[in-house]
Order: structure tokens, then C-alpha cells, then sequence
């Protein structure tokens, strides 16, 4: 029974370090011999408790002189195991020797794969580092040649912008000098260099109206106005063009749309800059009084022309059409009142700009107005002389103008401005069919 016991105790342990050596392990090199340890303690611990048992039983022997073989069998016993357990402690004290240098090598085994694993996981960590790194700087490259690209864009841009916007003032002086065509030419080279620029499209906008092209001017200031919505000037032009628009349409609601749409324009553009003024240096308020007018809306026409006078207040233009809305109101003294002062400021006007034909115009009616025949007359050769021959509508509307003054007339007055009407009306014609004006350049 003894040596049965022995023998199990020794398999026990000649099997524990085989079991420890099965995979790979989970745990840290270190626990192995601990474990170990611990094992040779627990059979230290119990070879001590069986010599203590058979101390025991030896000296209960040897006391009892009534013992029996049996005690003294067992005492025997219990001490053969003791010394069996001690042998076996020696054996295992001689097993652990050579054991712990397999498990020094298993481990380090374990740990030269484990540092092996780490050193190919730290290879490929820097390959993905490199790839990573070559991508970004690929990424660099690219956005650095699309930067130099954009670079040299927009230095193009900005050079032919520039150069489109020095080509503006050309095309404004052309304009001042009647010549329309001129200055159309010049304004649209000006939008082949930036095609963005919504100061070109409303110049282009404001000489096509003036020469009568009204689709044409009305597809200008409608790009500008995309381009910049709140670009007064061009919400101001386009509300002239909307109302020279209806002004050819008869009576009736597509009219009244129509009209509606500019006094929409002209309010805007006047919210945002009440003193604004178009290129011909007056009040776009003046527009906005000729609209009212022609919806019969005499006092709001008035305030309209009051509030033109206050922005331009050295022009004969407001004051011209304030002398006729007093005539459309019976008030005919002040009527002839105001067109002597509206001779004062045109004769004004003209010795600062000897070539101004509205400041020629306005100074014809008023003289007819006052019945100066005869100084009408020689003012007529002069509006001949600066009126713009690619915009007929200068003279249309002076035609109109003085329809309106022949109204408010006696008879007697009427019959110089029905001469003077039909001497514009022939100039017109003559340079609808392209015949030369001879009077146009006295």
C-alpha cells in the first residue's frame, strides 16, 4: 500500500510538466516553476505530518507495555512512509535540477517566437507606415501642381480682368460722344477679357436701350443682375427698359404688368441708393416720375420729379417735366414759370458740356414754351448737331415732349411747335433711310 502510494505521487509529478508543455502557452514564462514549487512544498508538508505520525506512534509504543502488534505494525508503517516520502522530496530535489533548464528552454523557445512575432508585425506596421507616407506625399505633389495650376488661372483671370476693366472708361467716353456703336464694340471686348463682370453687361445693357435695342439691353442687365443682385444700377436700367417696353404696348393688362415690373425695379434700386444716377448724370427718380406719368398718376409723377430735383437740382431735366405735370394740372403760370428757370440751368448746362443734347433739347422746349421763336430755332440746329444718330429715341422723345406742351397751348402758340415737330420728323426719317443729315452737322 505504501509503495502504491509513492508510486502515484511520483507519476503525479513526472506528468505535471508534460501537461505545462502541451501549446503554447497563455501565461508568462514564469508561473511554470512556481507552480512547481509550490507542488514540492504541499510533499514536504506531508512527508513531515507522516514522520510526526510515526514519532508518534513509536513513543505510544514504547509506553504501552500492553501494545499489541498491530500498534506496533502500524507505528512501522507510518515510519517506512516517512521515510519514503523524504526520499522521495530527495529524488524530486534532483528531478527539479534537470527539469527547470527544459522549461528555461521552452521559454525561451516561447519568447523567440513571441519576439519574432513582434518583429514581423513591426515590419509591417512600417511598410504600412511607408505606403501611408508615399501616398501622402503623392497627395502633396498632386495638390501642389493643382494649386500652381489654379495659381496661374488666376493670375490670367486677373490679368485679362484687369485689362477688361481699363478698356470701361474708353467705352463711357465713346458713349458721351454719341458715338453708341463705339462704345458697344469697346464694352463688348471688354466681356470677352471677364465675361463675370456685371459693371460690363450693365454698360452694355444701358447703351443698348439708348439705341433702342431693348431685348438685347433687357438680356444684359439681367446678367448682371445674376451676376450681382444687388447692383442698383443695373436694377435701376432694367426698370427703364421695362417701361420703354410698355410704352409701346397698347392700353391694357400686358401693359400694366409690364409697367408694374419697372416701378418694382426703380423702388428697389432707389431703397438702396436714393440718389442714384444713370450715365447720362441724372436722377434715375426722373424715370421713375415719367412712369408715374404715364399711368396718369400726375402727383406721385410730381413728387418723383420734386425728389429728382433735390439730387440733380443745376439740371434742366426734372424741372422740364415739373413745367409740363403743372399744365396737366391747369396751373399753367406755373408752368411758364418753371420753364424760365429750365432755360437758366439748360444754358447752364451747356457751357459746361457743349455737346450735352438733353440740355439742348430741354432749352428748345422751353423757349417754344415762352414763345422765342426765333431762339428756338437756332437751339433746334444744335439739337440736330449733338443728337446721337444710333438712338433715335433721342428725338422721338423730344417729339413727344412737345405734343404734350402744343396741348396746353392756345392756338396760336401751337402752330411753331407743329413746324418744329415736323423738321425732326424729317430729319428722322432721312437717317432711316440712310441719307445724309447736312443739318446734323452745321
Amino acid at each position: 500500500m505504501r509503495k502504491l502510494i509513492v508510486f502515484g505521487l511520483l507519476m503525479a509529478l513526472l506528468v505535471m510538466p508534460v501537461q505545462a508543455q502541451d501549446g503554447e502557452p497563455d501565461v508568462p514564462d514564469d508561473d511554470v516553476p512556481a507552480e512547481l514549487i509550490e507542488q514540492m512544498e504541499q510533499l514536504t508538508g506531508q512527508a513531515e505530518q507522516a514522520a510526526e505520525r510515526a514519532e508518534s506512534a513509536a513513543v505510544e509504543a514504547a509506553a504501552s507495555a500492553a501494545s499489541t502488534d498491530g500498534v506496533v505494525e502500524e507505528a512501522r508503517e507510518a515510519l517506512g512512509l516517512a521515510l519514503d516520502m523524504f526520499g522521495l522530496f530527495e529524488a524530486m530535489s534532483g528531478l527539479v535540477t534537470i527539469i527547470l533548464p527544459v522549461l528555461a528552454a521552452v521559454g525561451g523557445y516561447i519568447g523567440f517566437r513571441r519576439l519574432n512575432n513582434a518583429e514581423e508585425e513591426l515590419r509591417e506596421a512600417r511598410e504600412r507606415f511607408e505606403e501611408n507616407l508615399n501616398q501622402r506625399s503623392q497627395e502633396l505633389d498632386n495638390l501642389r501642381a493643382e494649386l500652381e495650376r489654379a495659381t496661374t488661372v488666376q493670375r490670367e483671370h486677373a490679368s485679362r480682368a484687369s485689362l477688361a476693366l481699363s478698356l470701361l472708361p474708353v467705352g463711357d467716353r465713346q458713349y458721351r460722344a454719341q458715338d453708341y456703336q463705339g462704345a458697344l464694340d469697346t464694352f463688348h471686348r471688354a466681356l470677352q477679357l471677364d465675361e463675370e463682370n456685371p459693371a460690363t453687361h450693365y454698360r452694355l445693357g444701358y447703351v443698348y436701350t439708348q439705341s433702342g435695342e431693348l431685348e438685347l439691353a433687357k438680356k444684359h442687365l439681367t446678367r448682371s443682375l445674376e451676376l450681382d443682385p444687388e447692383f442698383a444700377s443695373s436694377q435701376a436700367a432694367l426698370g427703364y427698359v421695362y417701361r420703354r417696353m410698355g410704352d409701346k404696348m397698347e392700353p391694357g393688362l400686358e401693359r400694366d404688368i409690364i409697367y408694374n415690373q419697372a416701378e418694382e425695379k426703380f423702388l428697389e434700386a432707389l431703397r438702396r441708393i436714393p440718389k442714384l444716377m444713370d450715365e447720362d448724370g441724372e436722377s434715375w427718380w426722373g424715370s421713375l416720375g415719367g412712369l408715374y406719368r404715364r399711368r396718369g398718376q400726375v402727383d406721385q409723377a410730381i413728387r418723383a420729379y420734386q425728389q429728382c430735383g433735390t439730387v440733380t437740382p443745376h439740371s434742366s431735366y426734372p424741372f422740364s417735366n415739373l413745367a409740363l405735370l403743372f399744365a396737366n394740372k391747369g396751373e399753367i403760370q406755373n408752368m411758364r414759370e418753371m420753364y424760365v428757370r429750365v432755360e437758366e440751368l439748360a444754358q447752364g448746362e451747356i457751357r459746361d458740356e457743349i455737346d450735352n443734347y438733353w440740355a439742348y433739347a430741354d432749352l428748345l422746349v422751353s423757349r417754344l414754351a415762352q414763345g422765342k421763336i426765333d431762339a428756338a430755332q437756332e437751339t433746334l440746329t444744335q439739337v440736330f448737331r449733338t443728337s446721337p444718330v444710333d438712338s433715335p429715341y433721342t428725338l422721338t422723345s423730344l417729339v413727344e415732349t412737345l405734343e404734350r406742351l402744343a396741348t396746353v397751348l392756345t392756338p396760336d402758340e401751337r402752330q411753331p411747335i407743329y413746324d418744329t415737330i415736323a423738321e425732326i420728323n424729317a430729319v428722322l426719317a432721312a437717317r432711316q433711310a440712310g441719307e445724309i443729315d447736312t443739318s446734323a452737322s452745321d
